[in-house]
């Protein structure tokens, strides 16, 4: 009986149960009926003619590569934190070298 406790068994019966759970409901639930205005752009009232828009990630990169570096940056620390055998230089020029990077990073 402590098979059901293991993850993806338990995932495999919970995903069961939700799956006929559905299907018994689904007879309950309204039926939608296919509307053109469902799809049309609108803001404030005003009806906007539909267009391409291409994304612009030009500025989400540099900070994108910010966020990892520092939270890569977070957890080496955080574990040469729990080393015994690392002196005090090693994790003062990790914190000089992410310093660096972040300067040409974000002074290019």
């Amino acid at each position: 009986m402590e098979i059901i406790l293991y993850p993806p068994i338990a995932f495999i019966i919970a995903l069961c149960v939700v799956y006929l759970f559905s299907m018994f409901f689904s007879g309950w639930a309204p039926k939608s009926t296919p509307n053109t205005e469902k799809t049309k752009t609108y803001a404030c009232g005003e009806d906007f003619p539909a267009e391409k828009v291409i994304p612009n990630y030009e500025e989400f990169y540099p900070f994108a590569i910010f966020f990892t570096i520092l939270h890569v940056a977070g957890l080496m620390l955080a574990t040469m934190a729990t080393a015994t055998s690392i002196s005090f230089a090693v994790p003062v020029i990790y914190v000089l070298l992410i310093g660096t990077i972040l300067l040409v990073l974000f002074l290019r």
